[in-house]
């Protein structure tokens, strides 16, 4: 049996693993939280419409993301209907506005839902039944979920949405994430007060429900070729997947964290480097030895490889353990969906393995050069 050498030299001085192993898992827990802020943006950012109840979207052909969507003429849902294996089909309206704080006097962003009472949209069968208490002008329904800078309010009291006072009828749970600070749902006539519309000609979106047992492909290719070309029609995993997309890919807030992670595993590899350059810089009389002694560069560099390995695998697992509780404190602290799973741990993994393999290659070079009669 072979001396685990890899393992004896890690574990000879427990001080300086101690130390080195802190700073390995500092680096993997920066790439466990970027990884974690980056894939609760992508999911964040389609969360509307995971909870919008629908099958297919019409959607304008200028269409970029939730929140910068041109509008699509009310024609196009009214002829919707008409196509076969369509079950409903019902135009919402949505648009930024301005929530007032009535103790702070500030303002603070706010989606705005213009929905017909009594129509179907959400999953929630509590949510569209909570829509029929919107049939009044003027009321409104608050999203409970909004961040504390919307200050106090309650059911049955008022509130300020575009400098107009509205009367409070109930609350929902629907949470808008980094896309603003929270949102509000009323009624089709009263949204249009809010903006001045004189009368509703377009909507932002049309949600489409397939009749029972219909091929949604089907009736989406049905869709297109009935309705003209100035919109389109996208299916719910489509709409999603161009949804995270365009958030993480072009959006700066996605980019953002896709360049944190690039620079907590370049971190990580910097340390990692310089504990293996470290350590082969202690050892490298003795692996001048080994080559000495007849052993192969490929056989010394396996050990320098596995003693990474070693360093990479022992500053991980602490790393996952921390962020469970991380991702944990940060759902309970903001809302913000954070979660672990098992891609994402295998992912973390797996970047933890490649640093542990770069920081080898540059940091092993060292034996590389040795040459046994330069030691001794």
């Amino acid at each position: 049996m072979r001396t685990p050498l890899a393992w004896l030299n890690t574990i000879q001085n427990k001080k300086r693993t101690a130390t080195a192993v802190g700073g390995i898992c500092f680096a993997v827990l920066l790439i466990f939280m970027q990884a974690g802020f980056l894939g609760a943006a992508r999911l964040n950012s389609s969360l509307t419409y995971r909870q919008l109840d629908f099958n297919l979207m019409i959607v304008s052909r200028g269409y970029l993301m939730l929140t910068r969507s041109e509008s699509i003429d009310i024609y196009r849902v009214i002829q919707a209907r008409s196509v076969p294996g369509v079950a409903s089909v019902e135009g919402l309206l949505l648009e930024g506005g301005r929530w007032s704080n009535q103790v702070s006097n500030s303002s603070e962003s706010c989606f705005i839902f213009g929905l017909r009472p009594g129509g179907h949209y959400f999953l929630d069968p509590a949510l569209n039944d909570s829509i029929g208490l919107l049939n009044e002008r003027q009321t409104v329904l608050v999203d409970r979920l909004a961040r504390s800078s919307y200050g106090p309010w309650h059911t049955g009291g008022p509130a300020i949405v575009n400098r107009q006072e509205l009367s409070i009828r109930g609350d929902y749970a629907l949470g808008m994430g980094l896309l603003a600070d929270g949102s509000v749902i009323t009624s089709l006539d009263t949204y249009l007060r809010l903006y001045g519309i004189p009368q509703l000609r377009e909507y932002q979106f049309g949600l489409v429900r397939t009749a029972p047992g219909a091929d949604v492909n089907a009736v989406a290719t049905a869709l297109r070729e009935a309705l003209p070309r100035d919109v389109l029609v996208l299916t719910k995993p489509d709409l999603i997947e161009r949804e995270e997309n365009y958030f993480v890919n072009v959006k700066p807030v996605g980019v953002m964290f896709q360049v944190g992670m690039f620079v907590a595993f370049l971190v990580g590899a910097v340390i990692l480097y310089q504990i293996l350059s470290s350590e082969i810089a202690n050892r490298l009389r003795e692996f001048a030895t080994l080559k000495a002694m007849g052993y192969t560069e490929r056989y010394i560099y396996a050990v320098g490889i596995r003693q990474g390995l070693i360093f990479s695998l022992m500053g991980y697992f602490p790393s996952l353990i921390l962020s469970f509780g991380l991702y944990r404190l940060l759902r309970a602290l903001s809302s913000f969906p954070v979660y672990m799973d098992l891609t994402r741990a295998l992912f973390v993994l797996g970047l933890t393995l490649a640093m542990c393999a770069i920081a080898a290659v540059f940091a092993l070079g060292k034996i590389k050069r040795a040459d046994p009669a330069d030691l001794f």
